[in-house]
């Protein structure tokens, strides 16, 4: 019903029922029909209207019963009658907008709601309704506004902790992380402590990347729950592999699999643990579950998916695959399938052509954006076979000894890492070159447990006889600016150099050594065979290995991990001794490269 045409049938002066119902019967409907017991609710209510038969009260409550049993077109029949009726028509309107959602009938519901509160914008339960109505239809600002009304509104102190876990959700959604965890946390200090809001208050901490905290909400979520779902167990030992508790992860990983060994979500989340602990063969064997979890889109090329077999007569597509680095990585495997295959086409991220045309000659290096269209491949032979570049370990590197040995697979252009020397050499001075980059990832990858703050950089910063050169891509001038005034030493910043990423690579290729978060320069700097020293967390991601000091990929890198979760002092204090020794020990000429690989 329209505001109009309720603001008109209740202009009309209505008649008492002769017969007042009582409290005590009300208040047991109610009673029945919170416990979702419709028949036991009817046998009170049909004797009762019988007496009462206009009675609002007793009319919305046989419409909320009939709502109940999914007789919706008679419940709302049953609210028109109960508006004529003397009762508070906001109230109506809130059990018409319940019906149109049990239709459902969204807009509906939500004409409904805006009625319900023009008439009484107190009403609590509307404000709720509304801003879960919101959240169905994808509408998380509006369904925030709603529900901070609710949370004002409501006098009762668990629905209140219900509308704020509600909020606390809809910000999730928006990626309000911190403001999700605050309404959570006001949720459960109004008593709401079931599973729920500690699993709501466990996949926040997941977001803030404070693992050890999600596993405490997570296993207080279990202890609430018979039957655990499949989601809080994959949450559950998500948060312990992160937190270094890494077998009793696998051991829960397996058994959800166990359970159902068609879940590949959890194959693929298995699958990256094997990796994490260089069991190359089980993992590369699961790799494909990137694609059937959905985790990586999955791009289908009319083209037979090559086995490994050398064809020296046909060609091989070669699909580019995941994020920026981990094209790079792959890359290690290209000189490998050309020497089985008679041409090979590698598709790359466009930064990327030069770089691969240069280092892969006679493979077709061809940039894209990916399209499922081939019609990038116009012009070029004829694939016979197609492999996505994330398939190619699989085939090559199986065992630990299947990691090459080399001084760079990548070749940065050398007229430009000439120029490169010569205007660091003008601009730094004497000392050693080092670049550096602070942040790596995203909100979605870890960016807080993958990244450090101006101040744990300064046992490093504080070394003496090292001039510092900006590595870090994205926004990062306030940070740069703020890691200067921290330590009061200059970091040198060539923006231009950072956005085209052939500059990038001649820069990474003049300097002496790279120091780096877990991020796409490691990988840069470790295919050019580059000295690149990395800060990994406690538990980085399976590129970087659970436990080793180099990664397999790159022979000279050399990783300062954590000792302990969330703590960076060692793994800094450590990096900083190793640079103090190196300024002290080699001769540094500003015109060479210098070798820092180290033993192990």
């Amino acid at each position: 019903m329209s505001l109009l045409k309720h603001l008109f049938s209740t202009a009309q002066s209505t008649p008492r029922a002769t017969h007042e119902v009582g409290q005590a019967t009300l208040d047991t409907i109610r009673m029945h029909l919170a416990a979702e017991d419709a028949q036991a609710a009817f046998a009170i209510l049909e004797p009762a209207l019988e007496e009462c038969p206009q009675d609002g009260r007793l009319l919305l409550l046989k419409a909320r019963a009939l709502r109940h049993t999914g007789r919706i077109d008679a419940a709302l029949d049953a609210c028109d009658a109960a508006l004529a009726g003397d009762i508070d028509p906001a109230s109506v309107h809130l059990e018409i907008a319940h019906c149109r959602v049990a239709e459902p009938d969204l807009p509906g519901a939500v004409e409904a709601l805006h009625v319900a509160l023009e008439l009484d914008k107190h009403l609590g339960a509307a404000w709720v309704l509304l801003g879960q109505v919101m959240q169905r239809i994808d509408d998380h600002v509006s369904a925030q506004q709603a529900l901070v009304h609710a949370t004002s509104c409501l006098d009762d102190p668990l629905e209140q902790a219900q509308a704020w876990l509600l909020l606390g959700r809809s910000r999730m959604a928006t990626l309000d992380i911190g403001g999700a965890r605050s309404a959570f946390e006001q949720s459960f200090a109004l008593g709401e402590q079931g599973s729920d809001i500690y699993m709501a208050l466990g996949i926040a901490d997941l977001w803030m990347d404070d693992e050890p905290a999600a596993v405490l909400n997570f296993e207080s979520a279990m202890a609430k729950i018979a039957v655990p779902s499949r989601q809080l167990k994959l949450n559950l030992a998500y948060a312990l592999q992160h937190s270094g508790h890494i077998e009793e992860a696998r051991s829960m990983y397996a058994k959800v699999l166990s359970e159902d060994p068609t879940d590949h979500t959890t194959r693929w989340f298995l699958c990256q643990l094997d990796l994490l602990l260089c069991h190359w063969e089980d993992g590369w064997r699961n790799y494909a579950s990137r694609f059937t979890s959905g985790a990586t889109a999955y791009r289908p090329i009319g083209y037979k998916p090559w086995d490994g077999c050398t064809r020296s007569a046909d060609t091989l597509l070669v699909l580019a695959d995941e994020g920026l680095g981990d094209e790079i990585m792959y890359a290690a495997c290209v000189p490998q399938a050309a020497a089985r295959m008679g041409q090979v086409i590698v598709e790359c991220e466009p930064r990327l052509a030069g770089l691969f045309a240069r280092s892969f000659p006679g493979v077709h290096v061809v940039p894209t954006t990916r399209s499922n269209q081939p019609g990038w491949l116009d012009g070029l032979p004829t694939p016979d076979w197609q492999l996505p570049a994330g398939a190619l370990p699989g085939l090559f590197r199986l065992k630990d000894e299947d990691f090459p040995h080399h001084d760079g697979y990548l070749k940065a252009d050398p007229v430009r890492v000439e120029r490169w020397r010569e205007r660091l050499a003008r601009d730094l001075g004497p000392g050693l070159k080092v670049g550096i980059s602070w942040r790596g990832g995203t909100l979605k990858t870890r960016q807080r447990a993958r990244s450090l703050d101006a101040q744990t950089w300064r046992p490093i910063l504080a070394v003496e006889q090292v001039q510092w050169v900006n590595l870090q891509y994205g926004d990062y001038d306030t940070e740069l600016r703020a890691l200067e005034t921290e330590h009061g030493r200059r970091i040198h910043d060539y923006p231009a150099a950072l956005q085209d990423y052939e500059e990038t690579a001649a820069l990474v290729s003049a300097l002496d050594l790279v120091v780096s978060v877990c991020t796409a320069v490691v990988h840069l700097a470790g295919s050019l065979g580059k000295p690149v020293w990395v800060l990994a967390p406690l538990v980085p991601g399976w590129r970087y290995t659970a436990s080793r000091d180099v990664m397999p990929w790159y022979p000279t890198s050399q990783i300062f991990r954590q000792q302990h979760w969330g703590e960076w002092d060692l793994p800094c204090r450590n990096l900083a001794l190793r640079l103090a020794e190196l300024t002290k020990t080699v001769a540094w000429s500003p015109a060479k490269d210098v070798n820092l690989r180290q033993d192990g």
